[in-house]
């Protein structure tokens, strides 16, 4: 009511806000940091019918488990007798070849790889996978004409061959392969026809950074006068919910600013407090109308937009989430969000205000990076993400944010290049997550880079030191082992993630566990044996062990 009262007074008296603005969250006493220049995130080509290898990289999420068309150029090919030559050095690879003719079980099941141009890296190429294998010698012997005949149509490729493939797009096929970029499960192949001169890049696909349109207020407006006895009573409060905070009691907290704007409603600085106990408590929704009082009375101060966007940004993703759990039936915790769904403009206008008041919030930095990248707007997303970095070296974060970024986007050398300099920065701990990530990016650059497999490989060696359950580690340090031919060592890697309970290998624990049987298929061939027992692993029987199209 006394709010109320007063705005109806237009000509209410007015005076100077004397409240000081908090202390604004900045990082004291770091180094300067030299970071890679930021790519130029040209979109992908779109063309009428057909999907491109790295539109799906980048854009293919709404299309898991659809069928489609893929246009791009062979630029792999899966070759059985090169990997066994791995393991078996000293036969020749007329022998090799023999042996796979006389026994498949020794071959994964055929794939190959489609790039936008020719000779495209790896790291910027799709994986084809479930794709039909001719017939053995022992099945050429024993088939009839009729089975023969109705044998899966196997498709004749070349290195550079300019194809259209049918498959379905998703993240694990049928047969146990599994790709987190997503991967083409096969159905047919066509030749392609030379590109089509209309085919065009996406223009719209990164909007220019709003500070145009955007106004911020610099200047502190006036407010209207306040009684001295209502001012003290409302302070009084105001201290008690700040020490509340400092001691992390934040309910406590919570009343106390909640007494302090009913004693006043005009201390913006007890709006900003409460958001702050809201914020602790992880109650975004409270926190956002909080701090949006404190922006209404004070939108020149950069802490109050930056508590401001941060509790948009974070009730947007939970009203999404919740929305997106009831209809799937699930648990919030396990939905995956479509940034597509989320209303994120105001959470952007608020942190690019806080950018230009407080251009070392950090914070607000890296907000404004994750809103650019559901806005789909890649360019800015790794500027705000490098502004982070740059104001803040020491936070995890941005480091990740980017590298990821960058590694979406196929640029290997600027996220090796990140997560290099974050080691440096970051705590010994958070440096974990950093050669986790550097793992990943050398992964991708095993073509072009004759060491980048050992390097991997040194790099999970860091990111596991000290906390021997990163399972997520392990089963990629296993992969690099395996393509190696380090059989023992994939298996010891592999073993570990499949007995492991951590939710976060949920997804590849069946990967790991079909990767098992393809290592104990290979030691026990290697060995000479050819039966074994195969219950050790998961859906493994003696009549399917090792037979790709049985996994």
């Amino acid at each position: 009511m006394l709010l109320l009262a007063t705005s109806a007074r237009a000509d209410a008296p007015m005076e100077p806000d004397d409240l000081p603005a908090p202390r604004a969250e900045v990082a004291r006493g770091e180094p300067k940091v030299a970071l890679p220049a930021v790519p130029g995130f040209e979109p992908p080509v779109v063309e009428p019918g057909v999907h491109r290898p790295r539109e799906l990289r980048l854009r293919g999420g709404p299309l898991r488990g659809t069928q489609i068309r893929v246009k791009g150029y062979v630029t792999s090919i899966y070759d059985c007798a090169a990997e066994l030559a791995l393991s078996n050095p000293d036969l020749s690879r007329v022998a090799l070849l023999d042996a796979v003719d006389r026994d498949p079980r020794r071959c994964d099941q055929p794939r190959f790889a489609l790039g936008e141009v020719k000779r495209a890296p790896v790291e910027a190429s799709v994986a084809v996978v479930d794709v039909p294998r001719p017939p053995s010698k022992p099945e050429r012997d024993s088939l009839s004409r009729a089975e023969l005949a109705a044998w899966p149509a196997v498709p004749t490729l070349a290195v550079d061959d300019h194809v259209i493939v049918t498959g379905t797009w998703a993240l694990q096929s049928p047969r146990g392969e599994y790709d987190s970029n997503g991967l083409l499960v096969y159905k047919a192949v066509e030749r392609a026809a030379p590109d089509a001169a209309s085919a065009m890049p996406v223009v719209t696909a990164s909007a220019p950074e709003p500070a145009a349109d955007i106004a911020v207020v610099t200047q502190a407006p006036l407010r209207r006068l306040v009684a001295n006895p209502v001012f003290n009573a409302s302070v009084d409060h105001l201290n008690a919910c700040n020490r509340h905070n400092l001691a992390g009691r934040h309910d406590d907290a919570i009343a106390e600013c909640e007494a302090a704007a009913a004693a006043w409603p005009g201390n913006h600085l007890a709006w900003y407090e409460a958001a702050s106990a809201y914020i602790a408590r992880r109650r975004w929704r409270e926190a956002r109308d909080a701090a949006g009082r404190a922006v209404a009375m004070r939108p020149d101060v950069a802490m109050y937009q930056l508590y401001y966007g941060m509790a948009l940004y974070e009730a947007e993703l939970q009203r999404v989430r919740d929305e997106q759990a009831a209809r799937e039936h699930r648990d919030p915790g396990e939905v995956v969000i479509d940034p597509a769904a989320l209303h994120v403009i105001a959470a952007r206008d608020a942190l690019f205000r806080a950018t230009r008041l407080g251009p070392e919030l950090w914070r607000a930095h890296y907000y404004l990076g994750r809103v650019y990248r559901d806005l789909d707007d890649a360019r800015h997303a790794a500027e705000q993400f490098g502004q982070a970095i740059a104001t803040h070296p020491s936070y995890l974060p941005p480091y990740v944010a980017l590298i990821e970024l960058y590694r979406r986007w196929d640029y290997v050398d600027p996220a090796l290049a990140v997560a290099t300099l974050g080691t440096a920065h970051v705590s010994a701990t958070d440096a974990r997550a950093l050669w986790y990530e550097a793992g990943m990016v050398l992964q991708a650059k095993r073509a072009t880079d004759q060491r980048a497999a050992d390097r991997a490989i040194e790099a999970f060696d860091k990111a596991i030191a000290g906390d021997h359950q990163d399972m997520l580690a392990r089963f990629l340090r296993g992969q690099v082992y395996l393509r190696q031919g380090r059989l023992a060592d994939a298996q010891r890697e592999l073993e570990q993630v499949v007995r492991s309970t951590d939710p976060e290998v949920a997804e590849v624990r069946p990967v790991a566990a079909g990767l098992l049987r393809q290592i104990a298929r290979k030691l026990r061939l290697k060995a000479g044996a050819g039966g074994g027992d195969c219950k050790r692993y998961e859906g493994c029987t003696r009549d399917t062990e090792g037979v790709i199209d049985g996994r």
